[in-house]
């Protein structure tokens, strides 16, 4: 019999990673979607292929499926699927919730997986699910960590440019039996497996990304290979590894390996990938449980220099004025005070906003090393 999986969100992530997945193990794919063009150009074309980076596979071509607005009638499609993913961003998963207790009851939730970045999304559907139901019930929610680097290819209309990564962690509290993706991994302490992640894999990015931004990057990988980023995140993991491997109570080299898993990734020139897209999203990740003020208070609290941190939200404060706020009516300290919870006279804010000043200041001739400097 033919397994169905609805996978909420059609994005790069959602088409391009997930469905391999699902194409190699027969399921019968449907796809829930917001984006009204993208609905089309799926229904439309009827098929797009996943191509990889490095030319290590062969492409994968998905095909057979299905996409449905969040305005359909959901219920019949719910009601068959033996497995329904997320990859919409873990700050809209509360739709998904919405969506999913508008077409169903408390007992006809089927086994959820989120696809998401973020220190527990399974979780946040999970409480999402039991606000909206009124209910303590314990829904089967699972999650994954997302290694794999996936891009629209801009001369089609919906085909992906894909890294070939064949590792699925899954949560396995969370899932009732086994996944039966290839390359599913169970993992126990789930969340412990995200923050990790998070601190190591995620606040790299973040460096990358918005140090890329302030220094004119288009390209994740050129950003990644500049020669002062580079020292910057060496700098950093000196510190960074053993404060994170006391942390987390792992040997330093177990962190050491994973931290230059992370840095291999990320400057190879084979990966495209973008300095924008990596930095989406960016008063998110500046909140208290994410990739740069996390990593900041682990360093704090075992005296390590906290500076390069400060300096990534100074310069992702950059970023969000100008992308998310296009240069208009912003104010740092405000903005990250609010989104930390957190008094303006408090050090990291106080760090965070003189980075961000003084690089605006030099714009010009921006020296990222002249900064920590100072």
């Amino acid at each position: 019999m033919v397994k169905t999986a609805v996978v909420y969100g059609a994005g790069q992530t959602g088409r391009g990673y997930v469905t391999r997945y699902l194409k190699e193990k027969g399921y019968q794919i449907m796809f829930i979607e917001k984006n009204k063009q993208l609905i089309q150009y799926l229904n439309e074309d009827g098929g797009y292929a996943i191509h990889f980076y490095h030319k290590d596979r062969t492409p994968v071509l998905i095909s057979h499926f299905h996409a449905y607005s969040l305005a359909d009638e959901l219920r019949p499609l719910l009601l068959e699927a033996d497995l329904v993913i997320t990859s919409v961003g873990e700050e809209n998963l509360h739709e998904v919730a919405t969506s999913l207790t508008k077409h169903l009851t408390e007992n006809e939730i089927p086994q959820l997986l989120t696809c998401e970045n973020g220190i527990n999304p399974a979780s946040v559907l999970k409480r999402s699910l039991q606000k909206n139901m009124a209910t303590d019930k314990d829904f089967l929610v699972s999650q994954t960590a997302v290694f794999c680097s996936t891009v629209n290819i801009d001369e089609t209309r919906l085909d992906i440019l894909s890294q070939n990564e064949t590792y699925f962690p899954y949560d396995a509290e969370g899932f009732k039996g086994a996944l039966d993706f290839d390359g599913a991994v169970p993992v126990t302490d789930f969340e412990n497996f995200l923050k990790r992640k998070i601190y190591t894999y995620n606040c790299l990015a973040g460096l990358i990304s918005y140090l890329g931004y302030v220094k004119g990057y288009r390209i994740y990988s050129e950003a990644a290979n500049d020669p002062e980023i580079s020292e910057i995140m060496e700098l950093l993991l000196k510190e960074l590894n053993p404060a994170l491997a006391d942390y987390f109570n792992i040997p330093l080299e177990e962190q050491q390996a994973f931290s230059q898993k992370a840095l291999a990734k990320f400057k190879d020139q084979f990966i495209l990938d973008y300095v924008i897209k990596n930095g989406r999203a960016a008063r998110r990740k500046l909140g208290s449980t994410e990739r740069i003020y996390a990593p900041y208070q682990i360093l704090r609290e075992r005296n390590y220099s906290t500076e390069i941190m400060a300096l990534v939200a100074g310069a992702a404060l950059t970023y969000l004025e100008m992308i998310e706020y296009e240069g208009e009516n912003f104010d740092p300290s405000k903005e990250l005070s609010e989104t930390l919870h957190l008094d303006e006279q408090n050090d990291f804010i106080k760090q965070s906003v003189a980075f961000y000043r003084q690089i605006k200041n030099e714009e010009e001739s921006l020296r990222l090393l002249n900064l920590l400097e100072n």
